[in-house]
């Protein structure tokens, strides 16, 4: 099975995502404590204490599972389950303690070896978060370039073992340099985001898309020869030409790139591949750009 990206993200979101996050578990530590001091405050014969407050965590959650940047991580349900524990374990502690019934060594060393497996599990999860924005191009929520070597040798790799096709093609903003000086740098920026999502929708459910630097991207086109790559790669450059993108004042700015596409090959290493497909998009930009070029080595 081949490596695969996550799903296009907006590490904006997994920012915020993480804000909130903390803020509820700072809720539930605050919650924890005041939990705390009401059992030792009946454990005394003192009653409920002032302290004991409610626990922000469970909406947190609730609204997390709904649809929150974090939702989706793999250690989300753990934590969840953990979190339930706790506050059963909590309201069977408070149940006796009411019925003025001894709370014994036990009954907190459960408590706390739960406090403790959630506290591992939220460190986890937030560590996993931190994990995925490291692999992400915070701008357009692609695969960075850094993600994109250690892909792309597992895709050559996979490509030669299977004896499969693979290509690479890489992909440049025509005239982007235009769009910064005329519209500002902020629209650039909403160019690319705009761009990154049209290529995205674009490429089949299994290729993968980075972010390649500037105004560039690659795309990794795996169990594809040539002609199905440039066929993607069509796909791809008609999604631009019919993007809707406007300034500030509702000035449509036209958007169009040039493609250069080249086999991964067993000969080559994935720079020197990468080397062919940057050679095959100079060639469309000497040909008159927002085209589809192929590397064709001496003959181009």
């Amino acid at each position: 099975m081949h490596a695969e990206m996550p799903p296009l993200l907006q590490a904006e979101k997994i920012f915020s995502g993480l804000s909130d996050y903390q803020r509820a578990l700072s809720g539930h530590m605050d919650w924890l404590r005041g939990w705390y001091s009401a059992i030792l405050n009946w454990s005394d014969g003192g009653g409920q204490s002032d302290a004991a407050t409610a626990c922000p965590f469970e909406e947190w959650y609730e609204g997390a599972s709904a649809g929150s940047a974090l939702g989706g991580f793999a250690g989300f349900d753990l934590l969840g389950e953990l979190h339930r524990e706790i506050h059963q374990t909590a309201d069977c502690i408070t149940d006796r303690a009411v019925a003025g019934q001894t709370i014994t060594t036990s009954d907190y060393e459960a408590m706390m070896a739960l406090v403790l497996a959630f506290g591992t599990a939220a460190q986890n999860l937030e560590r996993e978060a931190w994990r995925t924005l490291a692999t992400v191009d915070p701008l357009t929520g692609l695969g960075n370039r850094q993600t994109m070597m250690t892909h792309l040798v597992s895709e050559r790799d996979r490509a030669i073992r299977l004896k499969q096709p693979c290509c690479v093609g890489l992909v440049d903003i025509d005239h982007f340099k235009r769009i910064n000086d005329t519209f500002g740098h902020a629209t650039g920026d909403k160019v690319l985001r705009a761009v990154a999502e049209s290529l995205r929708g674009a490429v089949r459910p299994y290729d993968i898309l980075y972010r390649y630097g500037g105004e560039e991207f690659l795309v990794c086109l795996p169990a594809a020869n040539l002609e199905a790559g440039i066929m993607v790669l069509e796909r791809m450059r008609a999604s631009l030409n019919v993007l809707a993108v406007a300034d500030k004042a509702g000035t449509p700015i036209p958007v169009s790139a040039t493609f250069g596409i080249t086999l991964l090959s067993a000969d080559l290493s994935v720079e020197e591949s990468l080397e062919q497909a940057d050679q095959a998009l100079y060639d469309g930009k000497r040909q008159g750009r927002d085209r589809v070029t192929v590397y064709r080595g001496d003959q181009s």
